[in-house]
């Protein structure tokens, strides 16, 4: 029983991390995005 919520727990962390990596990336990437719009002007 406490395993499963364990695995439980660390799935949901596991999750989270992958949303937070994701939106990092996406506002890294737009951020790349205008400045090469900027730049290439």
């Amino acid at each position: 029983m406490s395993d499963d919520s364990r695995s439980g727990q660390q799935a949901r962390l596991w999750i989270s991390w992958l949303v937070v990596a994701a939106l990092l990336g996406y506002g890294v990437t737009q951020t790349v995005i205008t400045a090469a719009k900027l730049f290439t002007q």
